[in-house]
């Protein structure tokens, strides 16, 4: 599945998100499930973004295994942030996070969580396909997204039309979920002076269950992502 980013119809980035094969992790058997973020056009000459998110997905669950993260720092175009994060290695309400700038040693950052199930980003939208309910249908999550995990309320608001690339504009069904999310502490707890943000997100009504938008409410206005390009897989389908 490949998208385009846009704020205000100005096109920021393109984002992609691709299954791979089966590897093994930590004893169990796990699908990679990778994004990558890219900046053009103008946006490429004043910021570096070219970051990678790999999850390794149990295919007898659905969860997460380990979740990695390579990614440009803030403000720099040399600097890169490399993250493991052993989803697998939970310990109680612990989970173990190893981070690195560069070639620099790892640093341990243990992450608290409250929750039996904790998500990553490419997980936790695999996982959002296969959600189906009545509208104001909710649920709690926490998401990592990046080396920080997220608390996320998020509820079913019904289903739509959407005009996509894919129907060369024509409208499609799509189920639409709302949700609300702020940035946790290590230690589980709101982290300090982060702000709350809002985003929307919509998948396709069939059996594909396809991520076709992705909308998130910014100060600077709505930064939309939606998809241009889409190959299904050879697996079965979502719906019979």
């Amino acid at each position: 599945m490949s998208y385009k980013l846009a704020l205000q119809g100005i096109d920021l980035a393109t984002y992609s998100f691709a299954i791979g094969d089966v590897q093994e992790v930590a004893g169990k058997k796990g699908i990679v499930v990778q994004s990558h973020a890219k900046a053009i056009g103008l946006v490429a000459m004043v910021a570096k973004l070219d970051d990678r998110f790999t999850s390794w997905v149990d295919i007898e669950t659905g969860h997460p295994l380990r979740f990695q993260t390579d990614e440009f720092a803030t403000g720099s175009k040399t600097d890169i942030e490399h993250t493991v994060i052993d989803l697998a290695g939970r310990h109680e309400n612990t989970i173990p996070i190893a981070f690195h700038m560069n070639d620099e040693p790892e640093t341990p950052e243990p992450q608290k969580v409250t929750l039996p199930d904790v998500w990553d980003y490419n997980a936790f939208v695999v996982a959002l396909r296969s959600w189906e309910g009545e509208p104001g249908t909710s649920l709690v999550a926490e998401v990592f997204r990046s080396r920080f995990l997220w608390h996320v309320e998020i509820k079913i608001h019904g289903k739509e039309k959407l005009a996509t690339e894919l129907a060369d504009l024509a409208e499609v069904s799509a189920l639409r979920f709302d949700a609300h999310t702020y940035k946790l502490g290590r230690d589980g707890s709101k982290f300090a002076g982060s702000d709350e943000r809002d985003f929307s997100v919509w998948i396709s009504d069939d059996d594909g269950r396809v991520p076709l938008q992705t909308v998130a409410r910014t100060d600077y206005g709505d930064i939309k992502m939606k998809i241009v390009e889409y190959s299904p897989g050879t697996g079965e389908r979502l719906r019979k």
